[in-house]
């Protein structure tokens, strides 16, 4: 198992010799800047102050256009505390009401494209390699998705069936005490992960990510309400030589929250 929750372990990680973005080894004399994953925007104060913190190293370049996804994400998980920006010029989301669907939605947001990209941090920092934009994965957040349309927003449908599966799998290995993760933050970042085997020999990596119960955040009332969970597959469907491999057991996992991997 392969774990990253001590400043001891953050440490270790914060000498890797390439771009967790770019993959790009570093030379000589290269610009390096701290990309902290999640951003410290996310975090209360305290939170930012105990136990350890994640950053990685990356190239300048790779990193500077994130600044502002990174305080609207801050934003957003922000209101799980119930704090807002005092002032409107500093308030970066922009949120739209639809009345005639009793719907609101934040459009200037991609959630899903910011947590990728964490997801992308978590895999260099845990096995010491570069995770490229593989177009073989799948994400659900606690957040619906929708489209816009003439009529309204569409509100895409949720892969359940295999949400399911997922966290599934993630509760079972977390029983055998064989998951691989990342607790930072005082424990207001979890993520979780364990690789898993298809028919056809392939490997994918099986993840949940929480902060700060942030399902809460999701409910809208339109679809279950659930945690945040995915998979990924290398090129070639290989797996990191240090990952942990999925195993069966035949006890029985409490499983009251099945779309939640974080939950009872």
């Amino acid at each position: 198992m392969v774990s990253i929750s001590t400043r001891e372990d953050c440490r270790a990680v914060q000498r890797l010799p390439f771009c967790y973005l770019c993959g790009t080894a570093f030379l000589p004399g290269d610009n390096r800047t701290r990309d902290h994953l999640p951003p410290q925007t996310v975090f209360a104060v305290r939170d930012r102050k105990i136990g350890p913190v994640l950053w990685l190293p990356a190239h300048p370049l790779c990193n500077e256009t994130q600044g502002t996804n990174d305080q609207k994400i801050g934003q957003l998980i922000g209101l799980r505390r119930y704090e807002v920006p005092a002032s409107r010029r500093d308030r970066q989301l922009k949120v739209e009401v639809f009345p005639r669907q009793v719907l609101a939605a934040i459009t200037n947001l991609d959630i899903d494209q910011v947590v990728w990209r964490w997801v992308r941090g978590f895999h260099a920092a845990l096995y010491r390699a570069h995770l490229p934009v593989t177009p073989i994965r799948a994400l659900t957040t606690p957040f619906p998705r929708a489209e816009r349309q003439s009529s309204g927003p569409q509100i895409e449908p949720m892969k359940e069936p295999q949400h399911r599966i997922i966290v599934k799998t993630i509760k079972t290995n977390r029983v055998k005490k064989n998951l691989d993760l990342v607790h930072t933050n005082n424990g207001k970042l979890r993520y979780e992960c364990v690789w898993c085997q298809s028919d056809q020999g392939e490997w994918m990596c099986f993840f949940g990510l929480d902060i700060y119960d942030w399902q809460d955040l999701g409910d809208i009332g339109t679809q279950p309400r659930r945690g945040c969970a995915g998979f990924y597959r290398l090129p070639g469907g290989i797996f990191p030589m240090n990952a942990t491999k999925t195993v069966s057991t035949l006890l029985i996992i409490p499983n009251l929250h099945p779309l939640d991997p974080f939950g009872p």
